[in-house]
């Protein structure tokens, strides 16, 4: 703990004169420090210390986060229309927004309910107004045709839409109003962390700590921290220590045959990694 209070306090004072690189390191530092305080007390909880690092992150995070196309997998959101427009007469005007838009689809599903099939769909041109980087445009697809069930229609998108408006005009057969549905899927980019976020390397190892938040973790952690600001110190393991402390007490209290014996010689081992 005096290791630790005394790299902060350094920290603070050379503040103002370290490199970009040398700041983002005592940034990465003092946050795993936190996380590892919180673990050392006895009433934190594996949810606790979950909850402390994902606030952090999101603070972290403020302000820096890029949106990406995703490999495979996109999120989509969904919007369903009951079509109620009999073809030849009139037209329903289905209309949705949505956000961080790369493709939108018009969809005709399979069913419109978990038992009942769907039935065609007539659909007109899908017209989509958005935004990037808080210019306007507009695109549409001509579609002017008959979609049967499970049948889909893509638009793209010239790159990730901040916003997107989508409208499209349907109808269907007399006897299938108010017995079809048409649906406008808006295919969605996902945040990544921004690389130039002076806090990035921080993000990366509260991520990594959060997945598996056991002791060997965030003392590995600490120790690649450690080593990047003081490459001839040796880091301590301190949470495994006071893991096996906690096991070698537990091990002499117990009442079991050849506990006692075996608490002790855990205890021994762990006070001589500390010489």
């Amino acid at each position: 703990m005096k290791r630790s209070l005394l790299i902060v306090a350094l920290f603070l004072v050379t503040f103002p004169l370290l490199a970009d690189d040398t700041c983002s390191a005592y940034m990465r530092l003092g946050a795993l420090y936190e996380v590892r305080g919180l673990m050392m007390k006895p009433y934190a909880s594996t949810y606790d210390v979950d909850t402390a690092i994902d606030r952090r992150l999101e603070r972290l995070r403020e302000g820096w986060t890029i949106w990406a196309r995703p490999d495979k997998d996109a999120p989509r959101d969904k919007h369903t229309h009951v079509v109620a427009a009999a073809n030849g007469a009139s037209s329903d005007s289905f209309e949705v927004s949505g956000s961080h838009v790369f493709e939108v689809k018009v969809v005709v599903p399979s069913k419109r309910s978990l038992f009942n099939k769907n039935a065609p769909v007539y659909v007109g041109t899908l017209r989509v107004n958005y935004e990037i980087d808080g210019k306007s445009r507009t695109k549409s697809e001509a579609i002017n045709a008959w979609m049967n069930p499970d049948t889909t229609r893509t638009l793209y998108i010239d790159g990730i839409a901040d916003r997107a408006n989508a409208a499209v005009d349907v109808s269907t057969n007399q006897k299938d109003t108010n017995q079809s549905v048409v649906e406008i899927h808006f295919v969605q980019a996902v945040p990544r962390d921004d690389p130039s976020n002076p806090a990035y390397d921080t993000i990366q190892s509260l991520q990594r700590i959060r997945s598996t938040t056991d002791a060997f973790t965030i003392d590995d952690e600490i120790a690649r921290a450690e080593r990047q600001l003081f490459p001839e110190s040796e880091s301590i393991p301190l949470l495994s220590i006071i893991g096996d402390l906690h096991r070698a007490a537990e091990m002499m209290h117990s009442k079991k045959e050849g506990d006692y014996d075996k608490g002790e010689r855990l205890l021994k081992e762990t006070m001589r990694r500390l010489r």
